[in-house]
């Protein structure tokens, strides 16, 4: 589970104005965002017609994290904000916390797609906050203990819908402009996601309470499952597939998750095969920032490409969401072409310093985080 620190929550407590929630939604795209590299990182790291189970589960994250981010900029243009998408992405350093997380030892790497990866980063992220047994315990894992105060993802979203509610409730004028043509319909763009919703047209667009709650509660139901009565359910309301937690938990453990009575939870990792066969994973250079290439190498000018269009996709999401929403078909175009240039970085070795390593696409343009006042990547 990742922890984020109890003053984000604290604050929302005691939001006074929408300038506070829309502080708040505006850390929550940059948190959404920061996952894509890293699952990104492990889906580019297989190799060609290989691992295809596993990386359709990751592909399958990365487009509800784009959904999640997608509907939390909705939910900011609503009460009048304005999502930064460049800014928020030129902010991202790895290794490192996530956004809002406090320093509990979740170090989020990007890495290649390794059953570590997989159950020490990726599982870690999206680990429900649930005190019971998840699939694949013997018995409940409490969380480490951590000092000072914490809050889950979950808890975040929560604060932020009560901040919203408790604003509407005092009068004041929250949706009073949602500006619902500046909104991504994103039932044109997504998945369907009718069923926690109740309606066959899903459109995630937001001017009201209610749809701004169904909103938040779609991004945490889709990442971490759901409680169901005393117990827990690992399958995402939204669309009958499972949470996050558990598509990643399938690459671990090598099995598709099935119902299994005799199971503690009631669920076990004994279906089908999911293989992951490392032999056909590049043993990626971690953490590849351009700066890391010698120029003029071939790593160098395709990860120069990649970053390249690693850039003009948020730029372009800037402009989808600053009143050009149909621009999102541009973005979804130049995340394939990042697909297909990944594929050009990954055919060169990373270079001298970096022996029997295979190049990485590079998120970053340096991996030294650049000191206030200087310009970010």
């Amino acid at each position: 589970m990742m922890r984020i620190s109890e003053k984000h929550i604290k604050a929302l407590r005691r939001a006074e104005s929408v300038d506070q929630v829309q502080s708040a939604l505006a850390s929550a795209i940059q948190l959404e965002l920061a996952t894509i590299p890293v699952y990104l990182t492990g889906l580019f790291s297989l190799k060609q017609n290989a691992n295809r189970e596993a990386g359709a589960l990751v592909q399958s994250v990365v487009v509800e994290e784009m959904l999640h981010m997608t509907l939390v900029c909705n939910t900011l243009i609503a009460i009048g904000g304005r999502p930064e998408i460049t800014a928020a992405g030129k902010g991202l350093y790895y290794p490192g916390p996530l956004p809002l997380n406090i320093n509990d030892g979740l170090q989020v790497s990007l890495k290649a797609l390794t059953p570590e990866q997989t159950e020490s980063v990726f599982m870690a992220i999206e680990k429900p906050d649930y005190d019971g047994v998840l699939p694949g315990e013997d018995v409940s894992t409490p969380p480490a203990s951590v000092p000072g105060e914490y809050a889950s993802i979950g808890d975040f979203y929560q604060a932020i819908a009560e901040a919203l509610a408790r604003l509407v409730d005092s009068g004041a004028p929250v949706f009073a402009e949602p500006k619902l043509e500046e909104q991504v319909d994103v039932s044109r763009w997504f998945p369907p996601i009718s069923r926690l919703a109740r309606s066959e047209h899903y459109d995630g667009k937001v001017s009201d309470l209610a749809s701004a709650e169904a909103a938040l509660g779609v991004i945490v139901v889709q990442g971490e499952g759901a409680q169901e009565g005393e117990g827990f359910t690992p399958i995402d309301s939204t669309d009958g597939a499972y949470a996050h937690y558990f598509k990643f938990g399938e690459i671990f453990h090598n099995k598709r998750l099935v119902e299994n009575p005799s199971a503690p939870s009631g669920w076990s990792y004994t279906g089908e095969p999911v293989p992951l066969e490392e032999s056909m994973v590049f043993d990626l250079l971690p953490n590849a920032a351009l700066s890391d290439y010698e120029n003029g190498s071939a790593a160098f000018y395709a990860g120069q490409q990649f970053y390249g269009s690693y850039m003009r996709l948020l730029e372009t999401l800037d402009t989808v969401f600053h009143g050009e929403p149909n621009k999102l078909n541009d973005a979804l175009g130049l995340m394939y072409e990042m697909k297909l240039v990944a594929q050009q970085v990954t055919r060169n070795p990373a270079g001298a310093g970096h022996p029997n390593r295979i190049a990485a696409p590079p998120f970053m343009l340096t991996r030294v985080q650049p000191r206030i006042g200087q310009e970010a990547n």
